[in-house]
């Protein structure tokens, strides 16, 4: 074989090598992809390790990583993950907007709010890093920034079940209630088996004072989540205030066997019974309320059953 033939065949084998590496780290990257989709994290986390150790600059593999640490509740092992995707690409919007999220999870509000914030200067239209970033200025009390970002998010995309929600419950939260309801509204319109909907537009039905939408409401969410406890204690609530104690009674019997720590429920059973004149009943369900932390029980209990 000629030299110059042989160094040209030395470094087609070099390059096919090094194509062949990639593909198998790629491969790897999937299989993780595709496990931790199936709920196999532990699985995910072996592809993943596999696909990054055989190629240490594919970004979207150590991604994928953190999320699986964060299915994992390794929040540091992802944060690191992330931090290695990021120096991959600086302008990597992907992995800024899950580094958003998990220093969301461990508390780190600021943290999160300038991963969102580089999100936003690479896409401003990114609605991910403008819905994540409204629940953020919510949660930390900025109720206008928050109803900014999701009327942004709703301006792209009008019928999005998501922001729907978390903007009718901000506007509940502010006893806006005929445009809390309007949302949730559209909401059931988009998703009309969302027992959340129905349940959260039901408080608002009631703050607002139309207990007859209220409790058709919360009848439709028990339809759709039988099991869901603490629907059934607001039901009570409704019910209560609609003059039916009996009933409410009723549901919050339900509420309990399906929450038997819920104290609010214990509470609320208590104060119907002292209603209707069963004060030694009300007293065991007060005391049982006052014994799982409800502040306003163990004010009660020394007024009404000492």
């Amino acid at each position: 074989m000629h030299f110059s033939t042989y160094v040209l065949f030395f470094i087609c084998s070099i390059i096919g090598i090094a194509i062949s590496h990639a593909q198998s780290a790629e491969t790897y990257y999937q299989m993780g992809s595709t496990k931790l989709e199936l709920g196999d994290v532990s699985g995910a986390l072996q592809e993943l390790n596999k696909a990054i150790s055989m190629d240490s600059l594919l970004k979207e593999a150590f991604v994928e990583r953190a999320l699986t640490k964060g299915r994992m509740n390794d929040l540091n092992g992802a944060l690191s993950d992330l931090d290695a995707a990021i120096a991959i690409d600086a302008n990597y919007a992907l992995a800024y907007l899950n580094r958003g999220v998990m220093h969301e999870k461990s508390g780190a509000h600021a943290a999160a709010l300038e991963d969102l914030e580089k999100v936003l200067e690479i896409d401003a239209a990114d609605v991910s890093a403008l819905l994540n970033r409204g629940l953020i200025r919510f949660r930390t009390g900025d109720r206008t920034g928050a109803l900014e970002d999701y009327n942004a998010v709703l301006g792209l995309r009008p019928l999005y079940a998501r922001a729907l929600y978390l903007r009718a419950l901000l506007y509940a939260s502010n006893d806006e209630f005929a445009l809390s309801i309007a949302d949730f509204n559209a909401l059931i319109t988009v998703e009309p088996n969302n027992s959340s909907a129905y349940a959260d537009r039901a408080v608002a039905f009631e703050r607002r004072g139309d207990l007859k939408s209220a409790i058709a409401d919360f009848d439709k969410a028990i339809m759709l989540e039988p099991q869901n406890g603490k629907t059934f204690r607001n039901r009570g609530i409704a019910l209560e205030k609609n003059g039916d104690t009996a009933k409410a009674i009723l549901d919050y019997d339900r509420s309990i066997e399906l929450l038997p720590t819920y104290a609010t429920a214990y509470f609320d059973r208590g104060v119907a019974k002292y209603r209707n004149g069963d004060k030694s009943s009300a007293c065991i369900d007060i005391r049982k309320a006052a014994e799982l932390g409800n502040a306003q029980a163990i004010m009660l209990l020394q007024d009404i059953c000492e």
